[in-house]
């Protein structure tokens, strides 16, 4: 705490064009200095009680300076909804760290549901069309398919997984959820465990990808799901690169198992320009802009204006999660 009684805190600006900042510096509670690479925050984190993380930002030589200079902080608050690059190059144990869940919820449901509305439409075989100025109306009546009556399935079922359910049942859809325990919601009509996973991908005209990374989801859909779903089923993934096998998607795609696929996260990002999931006129990429927008500054800010209030009153936070344990792999 500084000398006039306000938290010194530490902040990961992501963007030269930067929403958030200005109202945090606003905070009357808070004295803040923003970083935008490990070398200002380095300079900036001696002495911070407060570090506001960025999973994105968070990168081996960050977590250097985080655990050489970071003895003074007392809580992590990330800005986004994942952490676990913060787990991967490490962090101060023994303090508070919360994610930011349902920030970019809304957001990242859009699009999905956009990812999901261009491939069952056609939309890249329509724009194309349009490049070549061709009129293509009878092709579409043997490709295009409808949302009405199909069945999506959730793998993952937190914030985003929910937001995209109540999206999916505006369009009349049949929701099943895959999650660790079997969880179901208001707009789930079933509701599985993950061990169970396989036993419902044969339903599913489509499976959105919607959680962490966690050592048992790493290459969670590989060869054996791919084998499971329906050869015109569609892969949507909005969760993380590493829930996926690469090479077994690109696999099931040349072999025709599946229908298709739209990815706006991968393994390595950008994607290479000699991954083979480039060549396919069936997938579909977007540069891991889902959760893109500013209305997360504002959804971020009352968050952490609460967590705030809850810190200073010893009271616990919003969003706060056993990382050491994953860490540890228990």
């Amino acid at each position: 705490m500084s000398a006039n009684g306000r938290i010194r805190a530490a902040y990961m600006q992501q963007f030269a064009k930067d929403e958030l900042f200005p109202l945090l510096a606003r905070n009357p509670a808070l004295e803040v200095a923003a970083a935008r690479n490990a070398a200002e925050l380095r300079a900036i984190l001696p002495g911070a009680e407060l570090l506001i993380a960025n999973n994105r930002f968070y990168d081996e030589e960050v977590g250097r300076v985080v655990l050489e200079h970071g003895k003074d902080l007392r809580w992590i608050q990330y800005w986004t909804a994942g952490i676990e690059r913060g787990i991967r190059f490490g962090m101060p144990r023994g303090i508070p760290v919360c994610a930011a869940p349902g920030v970019k919820g809304p957001t990242v449901a859009e699009h999905a549901m956009l990812l999901l509305l261009a491939s069952f439409r056609r939309f890249r075989a329509i724009e194309q069309a349009r490049t070549k100025r061709k009129w293509i109306r009878d092709q579409m009546h043997e490709t295009a398919r409808t949302l009405e009556g199909a069945t999506l399935a959730i793998v993952g079922f937190g914030a985003i997984g929910q937001e995209i359910a109540r999206k999916a049942k505006a369009f009349d859809m049949r929701v099943i959820t895959v999650t660790r325990a079997g969880r179901a919601g208001p707009t789930v009509d079933q509701a599985v465990a993950r061990d169970q996973m396989h036993a419902v991908l044969p339903q599913a005209d489509a499976v959105v990808l919607c959680l962490p990374v966690e050592p048992d989801t790493i290459d969670l859909f590989g060869d054996q799901a791919f084998a499971r779903m329906k050869p015109d089923a569609l892969l949507i993934n909005v969760g993380r690169g590493e829930l996926v096998d690469e090479a077994a998607l690109a696999r099931a795609l040349a072999a025709g198992r599946i229908g298709g696929a739209a990815l706006d996260v991968t393994v390595v990002e950008p994607l290479p320009k000699d991954s083979p999931l480039w060549g396919f006129d069936n997938v579909l990429i977007s540069p891991h802009c889902a959760g893109c927008g500013k209305d997360g500054s504002e959804r971020f800010n009352a968050i952490f204006a609460e967590n705030l209030r809850r810190y200073r009153a010893g009271e616990p936070l919003v969003g706060a999660i056993d990382w050491e344990k994953i860490a540890d792999g228990v």
